[in-house]
């Protein structure tokens, strides 16, 4: 064997000592990363969009493996049948729902069952001012929604609707503001007339945030005026004050 032989055959070894080293510091690598994540188990995510409403089925979901410690399996769904739902209903999103997300309870229900007429809606309300952990399906309540003022008008508090009973409520999530914060709200689920539900639709949208206010068990009473406006504060203060000019009162402004 001639010298350029011995320096082909000496690369040759230093080349599959060089693979052996790689393929074992891949092997330990993977293996660190699977000690780390633990083991696996399969979840639902959604393989297209789903309105709210419309039905979630086999053929609306896919089958994917993460690591256990990332998914609570008291939160997220492993197979739809475990959602409990009548033999004549199927179940269907209960809130607008975008292809990629991973089945969490609450994001699906059972087709709601209406009488002749009535709508089932669904809105996200805060879970601080709104439910608070006291308002639960069963509970009545009033929706109330406050309006910034547009067009030199005037802001306003306006309970949207009276005395209307909560059928559902979802899993506490997490949804993004318009200032980039991060605050957590759950999805109510009401039956309504028509004439209500457009209101509770209006009132989600443009309102500045809504609030469920929980009705006594024994009554509503008179609920009194549905709104109360930044004009109204100047009445209130008057009627506290027996009619006496607030104004009058200030003191003078200084010189200088």
């Amino acid at each position: 064997m001639n010298p350029r032989q011995r320096r082909g055959v000496l690369l040759m070894v230093v080349a599959a000592l060089g693979a052996v080293a790689v393929f074992a510091s891949v092997f330990t690598y993977l293996s660190a990363q699977q000690d780390r994540l633990g083991s696996f188990d399969t979840v639902l995510r959604l393989a297209e969009d789903v309105d709210a409403y419309q039905a979630v089925d086999a053929d609306s979901v896919e089958r994917v493996e993460v690591p256990s410690q990332y998914f609570d399996p008291e939160v997220f769904i492993t197979d739809l049948s475990e959602i409990e739902t009548p033999t004549d209903q199927q179940l269907v999103a209960s809130t607008h729902l975008e292809a990629g997300v991973y089945l969490q309870r609450g994001m699906v229900q059972p087709q709601p069952t209406l009488t002749d007429g009535e709508r089932e809606i669904a809105i996200m309300v805060d879970a601080e001012t709104g439910v608070a952990g006291k308002v639960r399906r069963g509970s009545v309540v009033d929706i109330y929604g406050t309006f910034q003022p547009r067009d030199h008008g005037e802001a306003c508090a306006v309970r949207v609707i009276t005395e209307v009973e909560v059928l559902d409520i979802g899993e506490l999530r997490t949804q993004e503001d318009e200032g980039g914060g991060v605050s957590g709200v759950v999805p109510v689920t009401f039956r309504l007339e028509p004439a209500s539900a457009l209101q509770l639709a209006y009132a989600e949208d443009f309102a500045t945030k809504l609030r469920l206010a929980l009705v006594s068990a024994e009554g509503g009473g008179a609920p009194g005026d549905a709104e109360f406006c930044s004009g109204d504060f100047d009445e209130l203060f008057d009627g506290a004050s027996g009619g006496t000019d607030q104004t009058d009162q200030r003191p003078a402004p200084r010189e200088g």
